[in-house]
């Protein structure tokens, strides 16, 4: 009567547990994306990960707490020459060495996070599907899966990986079109808790380095200029434009995003005429450039280069 007892409590915790699963694997992806917006936003962490391309690695470790209603971060590097970002609520400051400290406003320390976990994910719907393909394991969790796939051709993709648990992302994965790595995300150590209080204490007694003249910035920003690319994948939107003297030669430069990639147009006067195209690719950034017009036209970032090529010979100059 025992054993059968037994058998019966064995079979019950078996199905709350598949139940419990399969409550988790009803998710739809964009929930997923959701749930790990808000995991990153206001849970206290610590990760260790690892940013590699097929040419460089670096190791870094990120810590996020909330206290006494402030946001509090630190990003630092934990190989070679130490760097050091931190956020204290809107105000994030840089410690770079050779470099002077500054700091700027803004809710988030975005260098080395994967982009998709700061996107707009209404926007980054329209122009690219969300595909769960089910379960991995990263950093001993188990993780679901998901595939953001553009819509068109001119992009690349992404596969994230998202902690079951706690909705942490673990790893994301940008892939060319024929699925190459570009570029990896991948957290090798996880600490989620109330253990990083000791992190306020640090940062609230730095003393942090002035702000950067953000008016100068707002100006650069509304610079118009004569020249625009014509055509772009669809949900690219100019974030600014500035101008820039480098000695006897003007740079003018534009910022675009879909939310998930980036990229900047760059014009200057051409220094040999004539020159021909030049194009190359390292990891996830692409550099193409022409000169046209007596104008050098350059394109830096995060896009195949066939589509670098198409934006950049279709800006019309004026």
């Amino acid at each position: 009567m025992l054993k059968i007892s037994r058998k019966i409590t064995a079979l019950c915790l078996t199905l709350v547990f598949s139940g419990a699963l399969f409550a988790q694997e009803t998710l739809e992806p964009k929930q997923l994306l959701e749930k790990m917006h808000d995991a990153k936003d206001q849970l206290n962490y610590e990760i260790a990960f690892v940013q590699t391309t097929p040419v460089n690695m670096e190791s870094l470790r990120y810590r996020h707490l909330h206290a006494d209603g402030k946001t509090y971060a630190q990003l630092i590097t934990l190989d070679g020459v130490p760097q050091e970002i931190i956020q204290r609520d809107q105000l994030i400051s840089y410690f770079q060495p050779n470099y002077q400290a500054f700091s700027i406003t803004g809710s988030n320390i975005i260098d080395s996070l994967p982009a998709i976990m700061r996107s707009n994910l209404d926007n980054l719907s329209k122009y690219y599907d969300f595909i769960n393909i089910g379960r991995n394991r990263v950093a001993d969790h188990v993780v679901q899966t998901v595939r953001i796939l553009p819509k068109d051709d001119f992009r690349y993709q992404y596969l994230v990986f998202i902690d079951e648990q706690n909705h942490l992302l673990l790893r994301s994965d940008m892939l060319d079109r024929e699925g190459n790595l570009l570029e990896q995300f991948r957290v090798v150590n996880l600490y989620v808790g109330d253990g990083l209080n000791e992190l306020s204490n640090y940062l609230n007694n730095i003393v942090f380095p002035p702000l950067l003249n953000e008016q100068a910035g707002k100006k650069s920003a509304d610079v118009k200029l004569s020249w625009q690319p014509s055509w772009l994948p669809s949900g690219f939107k100019l974030i600014n434009s500035g101008r820039e003297k480098n000695g006897d030669i003007t740079i003018e430069t534009q910022l675009y995003s879909d939310g998930l990639f980036s990229f900047t147009l760059y014009s200057a006067n051409t220094l040999i005429p004539n020159e021909p195209e030049n194009a190359w690719k390292q990891g996830p950034i692409t550099f193409y450039s022409e000169t046209r017009g007596g104008k050098e036209l350059t394109f830096i970032g995060q896009l195949p280069i066939s589509t670098a090529k198409r934006i950049v010979q279709d800006i019309q100059l004026k």
